[in-house]
């Protein structure tokens, strides 16, 4: 990536500017689109055109990063145009929903800008990509980092346009939908905090934490984000409408952390400090397990330091 002087809040208005246009250019595709085609296929063909100048975006800066704030910033945007779109303005559990997935996109989109150090602050994964892809690196990180995550996240918030669109004949769902996405978000919340608290008291690199949340997971805020997505499909099951198989969305983002998230993140911390092999052992992956940490200690492992 080439080093570049622009200043953090230059960045960050050039980070304002590329989504105030993509958001506009979406509007603008969606209104073109003839209203004979689904309102999923038209707000899912004016989700791409906003990835797309995102990328551009990102090409022109020499910044994959530009697109990290899309995974939380469109998700509030599409949900609410699809409440205006069903004309009844939704119900009261729509709107409750909405507050709920509004509370966890401002909390994911403002630690994603208040960490990121401008543009020549890129996501490691996206330099190791670099690093591997070389000349290659733009088709991987338009399929990879920008077009692949808008599908998923499109796809795993289609039962929510079953939720805002159908009656609500089962309100236990839908709250207890918007209840896993409050808990989901708190978990990341409190996950971050404690994490950035130790970053800064920790006396040296090799420290790995294992202060609270993370004493019981190695990733509490990942298990909060599939806590929030599995909110969204239980949500649904408000509607009589809903089919089961929706379930299957909320396991693809499932699969997507353990397939890949956490054991590229996992690899990452052993490359940068060993020492991470005694969480590896004592600290259970994502859901706590009762006496797993005593039982590791009984049998000769010690806690790691933190």
């Amino acid at each position: 990536m080439k080093e570049r002087s622009v200043s953090r809040a230059k960045a960050l208005w050039l980070l304002t500017c590329c989504y105030l246009v993509a958001f506009v250019l979406a509007t603008v595709t969606f209104r073109l689109l003839s209203s004979d085609l689904p309102v999923l296929v038209r707000t899912l063909l004016a989700d791409v055109v906003a990835t797309v100048v995102v990328f551009v975006f990102s090409v022109s800066c020499d910044n994959s990063s530009m697109y990290d704030p899309y995974w939380s910033v469109a998700p509030p945007i599409l949900y609410g145009t699809w409440i205006w779109l069903i004309g009844r303005f939704g119900t009261i559990w729509s709107w409750l929903f909405l507050l709920a997935m509004l509370f966890w996109a401002i909390r994911l989109t403002v630690n994603c800008i208040t960490h990121w150090g401008g543009l020549q602050d890129e996501d490691w994964r996206y330099v190791s990509f670099r690093k591997k892809f070389g000349k290659g690196y733009w088709p991987i990180s338009f399929l990879a980092v920008h077009f692949f995550p808008t599908v998923i996240v499109f796809i795993c918030s289609i039962p929510a346009w079953f939720l805002f669109s159908g009656p609500v004949y089962r309100p236990v769902y839908a709250a207890a939908g918007i209840v896993l996405i409050v808990v989901g978000t708190l978990l990341e919340l409190f996950a971050d905090h404690q994490m950035t608290s130790f970053q800064r008291k920790r006396k040296s690199p090799e420290e790995s934490c294992v202060e609270g949340l993370w004493r019981y997971s190695r990733h509490p805020n990942y298990l909060g984000e599939i806590t929030v997505w599995w909110g969204v499909c239980v949500a649904s099951f408000a509607s009589m409408d809903t089919p089961m198989w929706f379930l299957a969305f909320p396991c693809a983002m499932t699969a997507l952390f353990l397939g890949y998230s956490i054991p590229a993140m996992e690899k990452r911390q052993l490359a940068r400090r060993p020492s991470y092999q005694a969480v590896l052992d004592e600290v259970p992956m994502l859901l706590p397990i009762p006496g797993r940490r005593a039982k590791k200690r009984d049998a000769g492992v010690g806690a790691p330091t933190a």
